[in-house]
């Protein structure tokens, strides 16, 4: 692992400097976006809720707003690095995902979805701009739950570099675990769950080829220091002696931080939302992390400003009540460097 940490030292050093000049340096991210629904209630999910006539009274006037601000964001994020990658989480479905890129975000992404069983309708979905990433193959990786609980499918995509010659793949995973609804260790199982499924997948890439370039994005619904994230998925801080095999959890000193972090419940920061990735993606060759870029997206206008929750993700509602915010989470992002060494 010193090697890998030297590794890693010049990488910072070889990336800090093409970030400047701007070559070969991509920006990727995750951001559950709280409840992506349309209007329309579906027989096929609980989705009441968010229709005119339902709980949150939502209309269209709200989704109207409601998309106007992910694409402020999302715009915002890319103009800090070019944003090529986007994973996203609580979307209803195609349409919401659709209507938000074309007729708002309008920056010639491609989407990635697949309807999920999940009871509330609610899917992750994955934007890509082609002309940085070419999409090689993409699959969706169903949990399998006990007591028949329905959940997410996990997305996963391989892609290539749209402006290299080289087909050297990048392997991305876009997560939305199980809640802790009814209780952290009653819901625990589930995430395991989830966890032992994406681990089986990860190990197969890596047995084919142990320097593949995995990264792993989501709301985990768990933090860095859960079991289902450090021992089943084993995904880790940095260590000098690391065991064959284990992945590197780029969020972790993020989530060490008591005033950092994605998410807050009851008054506490948290780092449910993190960015994993193999040791592969820890070197100079094909795709690799930036040192150290790894972070939420925090302009002030996503926070509260004022009130009892000053300091908190300005999120869309609180208690039942429409306060117009964002979204309940952060966006969390990272820099890729591509090189054909």
């Amino acid at each position: 692992m010193a090697f890998l940490r030297s590794t890693l030292i010049v990488l910072f050093l070889v990336s800090g400097f093409n970030q400047t000049i701007g070559q070969n340096t991509i920006q990727v991210g995750f951001w559950n976006v709280e409840n992506l629904f349309d209007t329309t209630n579906s027989a096929l999910t609980i989705d009441d809720d968010f229709t005119p006539s339902g709980r949150y009274a939502w209309t269209e006037t709200q989704l109207f707003k409601k998309f106007s601000d992910l694409s402020y964001v999302i715009h915002n994020i890319s103009e800090v690095q070019n944003l090529a990658l986007l994973g996203l989480a609580e979307i209803e479905n195609f349409e919401v995902l659709d209507r938000l890129n074309s007729e708002f975000i309008k920056k010639g992404y491609q989407i990635i979805h697949k309807e999920s069983p999940d009871e509330r309708g609610i899917d992750c979905g994955l934007l890509y701009d082609p002309s940085v990433l070419t999409l090689r193959e993409q699959h969706f990786i169903p949990l399998f739950l006990a007591g028949n609980e329905k959940t997410r499918d996990i997305i996963e995509a391989e892609f290539s570099y749209s402006r290299s010659k080289n087909q050297h793949s990048l392997y991305v995973f876009i997560n939305h675990w199980p809640s802790r609804w009814g209780g952290e260790q009653k819901t625990d199982p589930l995430r395991r769950t989830a966890a032992r499924t994406l681990r089986t997948r990860v190990d197969q890439i890596l047995q084919n080829d142990p320097d593949a370039d995995i990264i792993i994005m989501g709301d985990f619904n768990d933090h860095p220091t859960n079991e289902s994230i450090k021992t089943v998925l084993r995904a880790k801080p940095w260590n000098p002696n690391p065991y064959p095999g284990d992945l590197i959890n780029t969020t972790w000193d993020l989530h060490m931080d008591p005033k950092a972090g994605t998410y807050v419940y009851r008054g506490v920061w948290g780092t449910l939302d993190q960015i994993i990735i193999s040791p592969g993606l820890a070197d100079l060759k094909g795709f690799s992390w930036v040192l150290d870029s790894t972070k939420p997206f925090k302009p002030d206008y996503l926070i509260e400003s004022a009130g009892n929750y000053k300091g908190w993700p300005y999120r869309m509602y609180r208690g039942g009540k429409y306060y117009g915010g964002f979204s309940d989470h952060l966006p969390i992002t990272c820099q890729l460097q591509y090189s054909d060494n």
